[in-house]
Parts: structure tokens; sequence; C-alpha cells
């Protein structure tokens, strides 16, 4: 009998400072009191590529080709830098923190795991990827204005860079009170101090 599937993505963690000025922001933004389902801090990540439900073994069969593609990075760094909207301000639907630093190696990233899991059956994404920290989702209407004057008003956050040194693989449990997510696998880059 097949085991039951697992809800999984691969992405790329923040460190807890990181995560704790998010926190800050969405604080400020929460001001609003704008009808927003706010990501809880430590769930917050950079989605390289969602998978949806896969196959426990599948799973064991990404591991070793997460790590073939993580022997080819070194570390590189990134830094959680503005914030805004999808699709926009006016409009918002997805609450979001931009990111800068070395984003040529990033989307080089990006890249080569959306290539790797063809194989396995998971389609390329047909959007250009868009590099960004989701930190809360739009449930309502009420509110919008002043969700969306703290947002022009935050426009200048940043946080401290942060080096990436791995690319993770995620469980991702559907639960009432938010998404719970659990590393499932680590794939460190090369010459990552231990």
């Amino acid at each position: 009998m097949q085991a039951s599937s697992i809800r999984s993505f691969i992405a790329i963690e923040l460190p807890e400072n990181v995560r704790r000025l998010l926190e800050k922001l969405s604080l400020e933004l929460k001001k609003s009191d704008a009808a927003v389902g706010w990501v809880r801090p430590e769930s917050i990540h950079l989605t390289l590529k969602f998978l949806g439900n896969v196959a426990p073994d599948v799973i064991e069969q990404i591991k070793p080709v997460l790590s073939g593609i993580a022997s080819r990075f070194s570390s590189f760094r990134l830094e959680a830098a503005g914030c805004g909207a999808f699709p926009t301000i006016k409009a918002p639907r997805v609450i979001w923190t931009g990111l800068g630093g070395d984003g040529e190696t990033l989307a080089l990233l990006q890249k080569e795991v959306e290539t790797a899991m063809i194989p396995f059956g998971f389609e390329p994404e047909n959007r250009p990827f868009r590099p960004h920290l989701t930190i809360g989702r739009v449930k309502g209407r009420q509110h919008l204005q002043a969700l969306q004057q703290i947002l022009l008003a935050s426009q200048g956050f940043t946080a401290e860079p942060f080096d990436v040194e791995e690319l993770v693989l995620y469980k991702s449990e559907l639960r009432p009170d938010g998404a719970r997510y659990t590393p499932l696998f680590k794939a460190p880059f090369p010459g990552r101090p231990a």
C-alpha cells in the first residue's frame, strides 16, 4: 500500500535575526487592522520551488539531487529589503518584503532547482521567478487603505544581510492555526563552516 504523500517545497531558510526584523515589520503593518493572515516569523522562508504532494519514495530520490545542486554553489549573501504587495499595493493579495544582494546567484540556484525537478514530473513555473518573502495574505477588504499607507511608509525597510549556505527540503502541514514547516533534508554548500 502506498504511504501517504508529503506536501513539500524547496526553500532557503532565514536566520533568526532576519525573522525578528520581519516580525517587527509585520507588527507595524498589523496596526492597520486590515484583514490579513500574518505568517508566523518562524515560518517565513524563501521558496525556490513548491512541489505539492510528493510520495515518500520520490522525496528520497530528490534528496541526492539537491545535494548535487548544492555541491555546485558557494555561500552567497542576500538581504531582505523593501516591501510591497502582489499584484499591487492598490489591490493587495500577498504582502511581501523584497530581497537584495546576490540576485544573480539566487536566480541561478532557483533555475537549477526548477530544472532538476522536471524529471520527477514537476512542471516548471510559467511565471518569472520574483524572489520575495511572504509575510501576510489579505483575507478581506477592511482597512485596506490604512494597510496601503503603512506599506508605502515602510518602503525603506531593510534587514541585515545573511549568508545562504544550504538548500532545505521542507514538509508543509496545513493546520487550522496556520501552516507548519518542518525541514526534511538539508543540502549544505561545500566549504560551509561546520
